[in-house]
């Protein structure tokens, strides 16, 4: 009798120790890493026209969340004054975007270089070629667009509205008032491009590679939901 007393006690205690473990235990939440670099990305999305832009190559990599751009001159008809005038924009060269999100960091790196090619079975293209540095293992999202207008004169005369608007400070190709304005107001046309990404191992860079039509005004790299506009560099 008293043995099974025992061992009903004994069994009493043992379920209390488990019940309190349980109750007592951490418990770790679910982590989705893919939202949280969603929202990282959308946020540099949001944030990228208004991004601290720079001139000088060497202020560019010592910076975050910063754009390098180079001051070239358009023409656009004034008609108020019944002439062709000429009126400062931007150029997006480059990039270095950082954003953390709970567990991740998303980090993205691009600067542009640009030649003319010929292609084997086609017509002339011009190569953007992309140094691209990035957090992520992988990019599933990429995809590149090139910037083609519908009508240049339209479109640089919108450009010129625009700087005016803005108080006479230069606009950024693709950026101001924000990304995909231009397309909005129908002067743009995004279209695919072949791309190609190239790795190379030893330095934890790669090369991002797209053709784009000659008269296309830039490049727009896209790690959805994050559009980024790259222009070449003026010759």
């Amino acid at each position: 009798m008293w043995s099974a007393a025992y061992g009903l006690v004994a069994l009493a205690v043992v379920a209390f120790v488990v019940l309190y473990a349980a109750a007592h235990a951490p418990s770790f939440a679910a982590v989705n890493l893919a939202d949280q670099a969603y929202d990282a990305k959308k946020w540099l999305a949001q944030h990228l026209p208004s991004v601290f832009k720079v001139y000088e190559r060497e202020r560019f990599h010592g910076h975050t969340n910063v754009a390098w751009v180079q001051r070239v001159w358009a023409t656009a008809y004034d008609y108020r004054r019944r002439e062709w005038v000429q009126f400062p924009v931007l150029l997006p060269l480059g990039y270095r975007l950082e954003r953390a999100r709970g567990d991740v960091i998303y980090q993205i790196h691009l600067e542009a270089s640009c030649r003319y090619v010929a292609l084997p079975r086609g017509g002339p293209v011009v190569l953007y070629e992309v140094e691209l540095m990035h957090s992520l293992d992988q990019l599933p999202w990429l995809s590149v667009y090139a910037a083609v207008p519908r009508n240049l004169t339209q479109y640089y005369n919108w450009l010129y509205s625009l700087y005016r608007a803005l108080r006479y400070r230069p606009p950024t190709v693709g950026l101001d008032p924000r990304v995909g304005a231009d397309v909005d107001a129908g002067l743009v046309e995004w279209t695919k491009v072949e791309w190609a990404l190239v790795y190379d191992a030893a330095s934890g860079t790669a090369k991002l590679y797209a053709a784009a039509p000659p008269s296309a005004l830039y490049i727009v790299v896209e790690d959805y939901p994050l559009a980024i506009p790259l222009a070449c560099p003026p010759r």
